[in-house]
């Protein structure tokens, strides 16, 4: 195998498909890359069992051929070398019996040789010819924002299963993102490119919004995505994304949305933000608790620990109406702040006072997304 081809061209795909290598121990055959040159084209491709990520580009070939190379030696390699500079990667007969051969990487007096291993047992990906069940096809650029948006609010804790994933669910021509941890939820809808004929609904591990994140670009440009039983597949800008879903059941978390809304608020994000990080300093570690008291056009805030350590605030805020008195963790406000973009938000709540829910102040019925963040309150 030997091909040359500028670094410019393939580096930022490699170091994306490097990130997705990793196997259980260091001798894992998925700790390695697979590049495979044929037809013209260089084809990098890993996987870690749950992920397989592949991108194809266009090369100078003088020979073909497949080879693994250990993925975190690889991009550590080409990372040292000028982005502008035209690389040739080949492969010579293997200087120890247990490696297929070397791989050299040459750009001007530098030069570079990595022991490499045979491709021929690289796994597939399990089940990634299942039948296809349904596709999807929504703008990229609406897509990214969506998973910025909520991704944050996925759960970390292992126990909670069913909530370490993005949920889509798609009606004729609706789609509805959620994701939630259990203490806060987000839920963004949007319209599809074109409708389905039946209810639809998957959930995308975290690795896998967080992997669709990074090869979806800010355009207009339709992505379609396709679903088997267990996986989702997609392919856009030069790369092919598969995954396994997950399989749990996730729960009904329209039933936290509120019916009746009482009080709406309108509040500066940015402001807001800033006061709330600054009397966060002396709330208690473990609740992590700003109260939050909106009346008569100003918003108190106040955050006290175990000590008796105080810290209060006050915002000037455009409302006159019945007091809202509510406890919220200050990192969850901030966490949801921080992912919307427009400059005034509203806080609305609903009687009983169990939670709040935070939407973006300059979205309409015409608008392409409808955002809403709900946020339990803290139980002092």
């Amino acid at each position: 195998m030997e091909f040359s081809a500028p670094l410019a061209s393939f580096i930022k795909p490699l170091q994306n498909i490097c990130s997705i290598a990793g196997g259980n121990s260091p001798d894992d055959i998925t700790q390695n890359v697979i590049l495979m040159v044929k037809d013209g084209y260089l084809s990098i491709r890993a996987t870690d069992y749950r992920i397989e990520l592949a991108y194809k580009v266009p090369v100078s070939v003088a020979e073909e051929g497949q080879i693994l190379v250990l993925a975190s030696k690889l991009r550590e390699t080409l990372s040292k070398l000028q982005a502008n500079a035209i690389v040739t990667l080949k492969c010579t007969e293997g200087s120890d019996q247990d490696f297929a051969s070397d791989l050299t990487v040459s750009t001007g007096s530098t030069m570079f040789r990595i022991r490499t291993r045979a491709a021929d047992d690289f796994p597939d990906f399990e089940n990634a010819n299942e039948e296809t069940e349904q596709v999807i096809s929504i703008q990229q650029g609406r897509l990214r924002r969506i998973i910025e948006s909520t991704i944050f609010c996925v759960s970390q804790e292992e126990f909670r299963e069913y909530l370490r994933g993005m949920r889509l669910e798609a009606d004729g021509s609706q789609l509805t993102v959620f994701t939630s941890d259990g203490h806060r939820m987000a839920m963004v809808e949007t319209s599809l490119e074109s409708p389905v004929t039946e209810f639809f609904g998957v959930t995308l591990i975290r690795p896998c919004a967080a992997e669709l994140y990074k090869i979806l670009e800010n355009t207009a440009d339709p992505v379609q995505l396709s679903f088997t039983k267990s996986n989702i597949t997609t392919t856009c800008n030069g790369y092919k994304l598969t995954s396994k879903l997950l399989l749990c059941n996730f729960p009904n978390v329209r039933g936290v949305l509120p019916r009746e809304i009482k009080n709406v608020i309108p509040v500066n994000r940015t402001e807001l933000r800033s006061e709330i990080s600054k009397v966060a300093v002396l709330s208690s570690k473990r609740i992590n608790g700003v109260n939050l008291v909106f009346a008569d056009g100003f918003l108190n805030l106040r955050s006290e620990n175990s000590e008796h350590e105080v810290a209060t605030s006050q915002m000037t805020i455009n409302y006159q109406g019945s007091p809202v008195d509510i406890t919220l963790n200050a990192s969850y406000v901030n966490e949801v702040l921080g992912a919307m973009q427009s400059e005034e938000v509203k806080f609305n709540f609903s009687q009983p006072l169990i939670n709040a829910m935070i939407t973006p102040a300059d979205e309409s019925a015409a608008s392409e997304m409808h955002t809403r963040y709900i946020i339990s309150r803290v139980v002092v």
